[in-house]
């Protein structure tokens, strides 16, 4: 038997449910990134950017939700505010390295949406802000963190930015092949329930045959009782009509 194939509306309220349970999923860690942006600010007295990053993008999500509640410019949002944190966060920790792993945390989270496209904000935002904060650093300016070290080549920032790259790409693959597979369950799931409104269907007609059947047989019992009863009477007459002629 062929495979059931979802229509389009199907497939959208497919994934329309689970966009829902990867939303809540998706604001606990950006609730999270809100607050340990607040909780490194104690470091070098980063409040300002600590406490503002965490409003915009907890603003943000709910301003975004509330205007266009059926629309998913929120999730892009959320994209490309984890990598604000992590411009952030490696500025407020003055170009700690570890800083910068963040951004694999967050393009790891998005893959709940099993959408590729939600990871392009991230790292669209990362590759500019990289490339433009080591370039404002090693040109000597002041104030801008981007690395701890003195000095990062330029192929060395290219393999970097490669490999930055290369682990969105993986995540964006595999929230794709997700995406596939939960459309093939889904699938499975409605040729499922189809056959098996097929087989109630089929068991509510053979119910309804052995009930017209059982009518029938009772009915035909009842002829042949009456029948019996007939042939008895007949037999009777006969023989006082044999025993009144003798």
């Amino acid at each position: 038997m062929k495979s059931l194939t979802l229509s389009n509306y199907q497939k959208s309220q497919v994934m329309q449910n689970l966009y829902e349970r990867a939303d809540e999923f998706t604001f606990r860690f950006l609730l999270a990134y809100s607050v340990f942006g607040i909780a490194i600010s104690t470091y070098y007295d980063t409040w300002l950017i600590g406490l503002s990053t965490a409003a915009l993008a907890i603003g943000s999500w709910f301003a975004f939700k509330l205007l266009l509640p059926t629309h998913s410019l929120h999730r892009y949002v959320a994209s490309g505010f984890f990598g604000v944190f992590v411009g952030t966060f490696i500025y407020q920790m003055h170009g700690l390295f570890e800083m910068h792993f963040f951004a694999f945390i967050g393009s790891a989270i998005l893959i709940v949406y099993q959408n590729w496209r939600y990871q392009i904000p991230l790292i669209t935002f990362i590759v500019i802000h990289h490339a433009v904060f080591a370039y404002l650093q090693y040109s000597g300016m002041s104030g801008v963190y981007f690395t701890q070290l003195e000095y990062m080549s330029l192929h060395t920032f290219i393999y970097h930015a490669c490999l930055a790259i290369t682990v969105v790409m993986v995540c964006g693959y595999w929230a794709h092949h997700f995406k596939k597979l939960t459309l093939a369950d889904a699938a499975k799931s409605l040729e499922l329930s189809n056959r098996m409104d097929l087989v109630n269907k089929m068991n509510k007609k053979l119910t309804k045959s052995q009930q017209e059947l059982s009518v029938k047989n009772d009915e035909l019992e009842n002829t042949k009782s009456k029948l019996l009863s007939l042939t008895e009477k007949q037999a009777n007459m006969y023989e006082r009509l044999r025993k009144g002629v003798n």
